[in-house]
């Protein structure tokens, strides 16, 4: 299973926990920002990914699969530019399902959590003025994986360890990036890597690609990749 969203943190009174960032003033800005929610069974996002109208970082939420358990989880991530990640808050992991959550009731914890993240999101929006980011479409294919991602004038292509991101319909590539730092592998699995979901907003130069993974039995597939490549 696969899950895709993103967030950071708060600031009132005491620092929360689970938190680490940057510092800012931020701005009222008279439209709503990305908001995160507990609705029973699972998180719910709305506004996100998300990337500052300045194209200085984006936000997204990767959730992790869980494995058999499949439990629901939420880990808000912010990138800069250079698609380092700036800000992380773990809002809930797999294993915290039966503690923080009680016949589908968040605990006081987990609601303390998720206010936090809302209140970090709201300041995030106010410092970056966040624009919520559109799924382009995803190209079919004959044989193998998706790889191909079409939208707002652009061509998003990943052939297997590297990304191309060209004007539509281009011969050549407005930027070629190395994916081999992206791809998950260990001594004794490899996991191959296919594109799930490719995010823009027109006008800004900046897409966030989202990476899963093939898994086995003997090696299951880890969480998905959320990274921001600009040019």
């Amino acid at each position: 299973m696969r899950w895709l969203i993103c967030v950071a943190i708060a600031a009132c009174g005491n620092p929360p926990q689970h938190v680490r960032g940057d510092e800012g003033v931020p701005l009222d800005r008279g439209t709503p920002g990305p908001a995160v929610r507990w609705d029973g069974t699972k998180f719910v996002t709305s506004g996100l990914p998300a990337i500052a109208r300045g194209g200085e970082v984006v936000v997204v939420a990767p959730r992790d699969p869980d494995g058999e358990r499949g439990n629901p989880n939420l880990r808000i991530t912010v990138r800069d530019r250079t698609d380092k990640p700036v800000k992380t808050i773990d809002v809930m992991t797999g294993a915290e399902l039966d503690t923080l959550v009680h016949e589908g009731v968040p605990s006081p914890e987990l609601s303390r959590r998720l206010l936090d993240a809302n209140k970090e999101l709201a300041r995030l929006h106010g410092l970056h003025d966040l624009v919520p980011m559109l799924a382009l479409e995803l190209q079919p294919v004959t044989s193998g994986d998706r790889h191909l991602a079409i939208g707002d004038g652009i061509d998003v292509d990943w052939d297997d360890d590297h990304l191309h991101v060209f004007s539509h319909n281009a011969n050549h590539a407005l930027v070629t990036l190395d994916g081999h730092p992206w791809l998950a592998r260990s001594e004794t699995c490899v996991n191959p890597a296919f594109v799930a979901n490719v995010f823009h907003v027109a006008g800004i130069n900046a897409v966030v690609i989202d990476l899963a993974y093939h898994g086995t039995d003997s090696c299951p597939e880890p969480g998905d990749q959320q990274h921001m490549v600009v040019w």
